[in-house]
């Protein structure tokens, strides 16, 4: 498992000092892989016993098998070989389980009770899922606003209101663009559901409501820098976030109905 997973199997547990350790260590593994727990604690200008602890929150003996961890990410490279496809298939299944088990009611009453629902994404892939969320919820007579970077500026700040619901698409959630969108809109009191693969994403924090995805990358080889990251669970949490609304909006329909009877 990656280093990466493992934290946020026990991100629940961290708290604002960890979270700090481990952005520093996501953002400069190389460099973390040669340091002593004195020098990181140094960095991350946290105690020794710090950095022990939260090792030890996300599972390892201690600093030691941290550091294992660290080296391990940084070799890794998952060649196109026969279990390439198992994995990105992996990835697929699991963002499907999760969402399946995922309570969507504060979601879905977000979406409903929203004057506008705008959606952005913070790439061409991902602005191309929201097009596809704006088709798949105008058949249920919902109408959803994309807007692209190219739209977005002061007279979208000018026009949103408190009311309004956006829904910020992004893989990292942290891209400088997405994340200086979602400050913009907390300052507003514009609730934001983000969609994104990390649960400690900066985009994460700051938006009311949040749908994760798991996604795989592979290296072609060992060798080469060139890698390709399966993005296509995007796609997957569009059409399942349109069948729970539209299952959410039928058991509102059903409740409405049942009290006019009665």
């Amino acid at each position: 498992m990656k280093l990466e997973e493992v934290v946020n199997t026990y991100y629940d547990k961290l708290n604002y000092n960890d979270l700090h350790i481990w952005q520093y260590i996501r953002d400069n593994k190389e460099k973390c892989s040669s340091m002593s727990i004195n020098e990181l604690a140094l960095e991350c200008n946290v105690s020794r016993t710090t950095i022990l602890r939260f090792a030890k929150k996300i599972s390892f003996d201690g600093y030691s098998e941290l550091k294992v961890h660290i080296k391990l990410d940084l070799e890794k490279g998952t060649t196109m070989e026969n279990d390439s496809v198992e994995l990105i298939a992996e990835g697929y299944i699991r963002t499907i389980e999760e969402i399946s088990k995922k309570d969507f009611a504060p979601i879905c009453q977000l979406i409903h009770q929203a004057k506008r629902v705008f959606i952005f994404g913070s790439g061409d892939y991902q602005m191309a899922v929201a097009r596809q969320l704006k088709r798949l919820f105008l058949h249920s007579g919902d109408c959803f606003y994309d807007f692209d970077a190219i739209t977005l500026n002061k007279e979208f700040f000018n026009i949103v209101e408190a009311d309004d619901l956006v829904i910020l698409i992004s893989l990292d959630g942290e891209s400088k663009n997405v994340v200086s969108i979602a400050k913009n809109l907390k300052l507003m009191n514009v609730s934001v559901i983000s969609i994104s693969k990390l649960k400690n994403s900066t985009l994460a924090t700051l938006s009311k409501e949040n749908i994760y995805i798991k996604n795989t990358s592979i290296h072609f080889d060992n060798k080469s820098t060139q890698s390709f990251e399966s993005t296509a669970s995007l796609y997957l949490v569009a059409e399942l976030l349109f069948v729970k609304y539209s299952l959410f909006k039928n058991k509102l329909a059903f409740i409405k109905s049942d009290q006019h009877i009665l």
